[in-house]
């Protein structure tokens, strides 16, 4: 039997295996308005159980004031009236549990994971803390010291997300870097903190996400309980397609993204098949040449546009131009020309790999989180249409996607203009 075949037929086995496995349950609601967004994934017997508090703000708010964003998370749990600090982290340090921050352009997250058995309690003590925030300026200097001191201060984590929203929009708030050094953070005050805390990070602009084994009529109670604020919605992108440019960077990078509109979970279905099989086309293509490069093709899902996003170097040693055979690729699957085999392999994989995460609580919390504005990403009809998908209705629903007419071609480089062969390469990475 051929590999091919071989890969294929274990990644069907493994999925039919896992079949009743998983439950897939989503259970979204809200109060009113006012209130918090809360999306439920209970799953019965899992071990742990993970909460994340998502908020509608990030780097895009802070209106050049850098690092407030991530001064505002820090205050919430280290200078607020609502609860002391040294008692969350001992509760915390007490039952193993690990709490995370994570600041986006658009979006920033608190994320709690802890074993079941204590995921009530400090649930219940975290949702005070961050959906009924009260500044303590007396504590807000011990904010900005641990602030300073924070590594993910700096760490621009989106950076593909950041540079594909600057190239799309005209709106230089999506522009927004981190702070350039730890101590920018040092220059914003109390009155930085206070507007921003008060504005944006309030119920009416927070989502509560929980997986996992939990006391559900209780989170529920409890999110019922904290109300107001004033809505910031964040707004869809439409950007104007087709569209290229060349963005400064300090190495050559291919960026090839197709923007899509999640609606239904067949389309759902349909985006967690493509990205596998342009991954693996990729792959077995550079191979054949004999070559290796780090590449990916997946779905890129954030709160102002989805879309499927690939990458890859621009040049290899050589400087032969590797765009034009990732555009060879796209335009094969595009048109139809895939292997029953190739088909069965990358359907089979996607398969086996949603019902593979559908049992881990946090997998899930963070799939639920970053698809809040994309409701049809996760849910059990999704995993039914991802079974039922055809090779066939495959193709058919990915044609118009791919289609050359919406590609976003983004070519990373240092050099912005073209280089003169005399010349010495220049590198930069300035903003666009």
């Amino acid at each position: 039997m051929k590999r091919a075949s071989l890969t294929a037929a274990l990644c069907m086995l493994l999925s039919a295996g896992l079949a009743t496995a998983a439950p897939f349950e989503v259970l979204r609601s809200r109060e009113s308005p006012e209130h918090a967004q809360l999306i439920l994934a209970p799953r019965e017997g899992a071990r742990t159980a993970t909460l994340v508090v998502a908020f509608q703000s990030g780097r895009f708010d802070e209106a050049g004031s850098h690092g407030l964003t991530r001064l505002t998370q820090h205050a919430m749990l280290e200078a607020n009236r609502r609860g002391r600090y040294d008692d969350l982290v001992r509760d915390l340090f007490g039952a193993g549990a690990s709490l995370e921050l994570v600041t986006g352009l658009r979006q920033s997250a608190f994320i709690l994971e802890v074993h079941h058995r204590d995921f009530d309690r400090l649930a219940q003590r975290l949702l005070g803390m961050l959906l009924d925030a009260r500044l303590d300026a007396s504590k807000l200097e011990q904010a900005i010291e641990r602030t300073a001191q924070d590594p993910g201060l700096t760490d621009m984590h989106d950076f593909l997300e950041a540079r594909l929203a600057s190239a799309l929009s005209s709106d230089t708030r999506y522009a927004a870097p981190p702070p350039p050094f730890p101590s920018s953070v040092q220059s914003l005050t109390e009155r930085h903190v206070a507007i921003h805390m008060s504005s944006a990070f309030t119920p009416r602009n927070a989502t509560v996400i929980a997986a996992g084994a939990f006391d559900a009529p209780a989170l529920r109670r409890a999110v019922a309980s904290y109300r107001g604020g004033i809505a910031a919605p964040v707004a869809r992108l439409t950007p104007k397609l087709p569209s290229k440019a060349r963005l400064p960077a300090m190495s050559d990078v291919n960026v090839l993204a197709y923007p899509v509109h999640i609606t239904q979970p067949e389309e759902a279905a349909v985006l967690r098949v493509v990205g596998p099989l342009l991954q693996r086309r990729m792959e077995r293509r550079f191979r054949t040449m004999g070559v290796g490069y780090a590449q990916e093709a997946a779905p890129m899902l954030t709160p102002w546009m989805d879309a499927l996003v690939l990458t890859l170097p621009a040049n290899d040693p050589s400087a032969l131009d590797l765009g034009p055979f990732l555009l060879q690729e796209v335009a094969a699957v595009r048109e139809g020309r895939v292997t029953p085999e190739e088909y069965a392999t990358s359907h089979g994989a996607a398969l086996a790999r949603l019902r593979l995460e559908d049992p881990n609580p946090r997998a899930v919390a963070l799939q639920l989180a970053s698809s809040i504005q994309t409701p049809a990403w996760y849910s059990p009809e999704v995993e039914t249409s991802l079974a039922a998908l055809s090779a066939e209705e495959f193709s058919r629903r990915v044609q118009p996607w791919l289609s050359e007419s919406r590609l976003v071609h983004l070519l990373f480089t240092p050099y912005q203009t073209p280089r003169p062969a005399s010349k010495s390469r220049i590198r930069g990475g300035g903003r666009r």
